[in-house]
């Protein structure tokens, strides 16, 4: 008898996955990356998401020098590209670097910052729809704001700390009615549409 060899594949993988039981975190670990550092930093990179990222950021980045051009003083967008690394005429420089460039890095930083506020808010809040006009913190925010210009006539500063106080009324007043041997992410939504 010859006795060759065979080649068997083990027990775990001749088995389908049991019904119910999902198989995502393994399609999803191929995707990711991890890239570690000497000093002991690592990172998860998704590669579809650092490509949509990094297409988004040009997006903006183009739609920037789109709009820098635009105005009462139109300039094209490789004369803008230009005048950006130093190239332009005086009145040019003036109006691409000290009146439109602000005005564009601005409203960039404040994208980004909304939303990164509004990605902190859902993953704080647990809840893909939470936000803060959902939950009801800028009405509450509205409310003293208008609570102080009517009852008090309050100077620019004092509107913006009724504003501040009404929001954080309102959110430790949503808090409180969400508690239900602790807060979990859909109740806070509900309670704060509500």
């Amino acid at each position: 008898m010859n006795s060759a060899p065979t080649h068997r594949l083990d027990a775990e993988e001749d088995r389908a996955p049991a019904a119910g039981v999902a198989c995502e975190p393994a399609a999803k670990s191929r995707r990711t990356r991890a890239v570690r550092t000497p000093g002991g930093l690592s990172v998860r990179l998704d590669p579809r998401a650092l490509l949509v990222s990094l297409l988004l950021v040009a997006v903006a980045l183009a739609a920037s020098v789109v709009l820098i051009g635009t105005g009462d003083f139109p300039i094209s967008a490789v004369d803008v590209l230009r005048t950006l690394t130093g190239g332009g005429t005086t009145a040019q420089e003036f109006i691409v670097q000290d009146l439109r460039l602000p005005r564009a890095l601005v409203a960039l930083l404040v994208g980004a910052a909304l939303g990164m506020s509004g990605a902190v808010f859902q993953s704080v809040a647990r809840n893909p729809l939470g936000s803060p006009d959902v939950i009801g913190f800028g009405q509450g925010s509205t409310v003293g704001a208008l609570a102080v210009i009517v009852l008090f006539h309050g100077s620019t500063y004092a509107v913006s700390a009724g504003s501040i106080v009404g929001g954080l009324v309102t959110g430790v007043a949503i808090y409180a009615l969400a508690w239900k041997k602790g807060v979990h992410g859909y109740r806070l939504v509900l309670v704060g549409i509500g």
